[in-house]
């Protein structure tokens, strides 16, 4: 089955971080990169976190987020995508969250996140 990764999910894979769990490292490197995705709203919010130093990478960030781009497929938002997103019963309004779980949804993918709220809405099928 295909996997979308969360934010935090794809930074700490890239980086070699200790704190993406362990069935998810399994899963991930498990997987053909053809069933590896990203949406491409990661970048801009990893590009947010970024300029306001609530995260550090070990490259300048738009190499870094080159690098991200190449390591999976990267899904454009798209009208479904968006609509959809608006219409989840979230309890969270974190529009990024939102695209993720709807993008999930839409390639019937698993989403990758330690994020207990999307995990406990059980609209998608999380792997951590």
């Amino acid at each position: 089955m295909s996997l979308l990764l969360d934010t935090h999910a794809a930074l700490w894979l890239v980086q070699g971080d200790s704190r993406l769990g362990n069935a998810a490292r399994t899963r991930i490197e498990r997987a053909p990169r053809s069933e590896l995705f990203i949406s491409d709203l990661l970048m801009l919010e990893l590009a947010m976190l970024i300029k306001k130093g609530r995260v550090t990478v070990k490259a300048e960030p738009t190499a870094f987020l080159d690098r991200l781009a190449r390591c999976f497929q990267v899904v454009p938002l798209d009208s479904t995508i968006a609509v959809r997103a608006m219409d989840l019963p979230l309890p969270d309004g974190d529009p990024f969250d939102r695209v993720f779980v709807a993008t999930a949804l839409g390639l019937d993918a698993e989403l990758v996140t330690r994020d207990g709220a999307i995990r406990d809405s059980g609209l998608v099928t999380v792997v951590w």
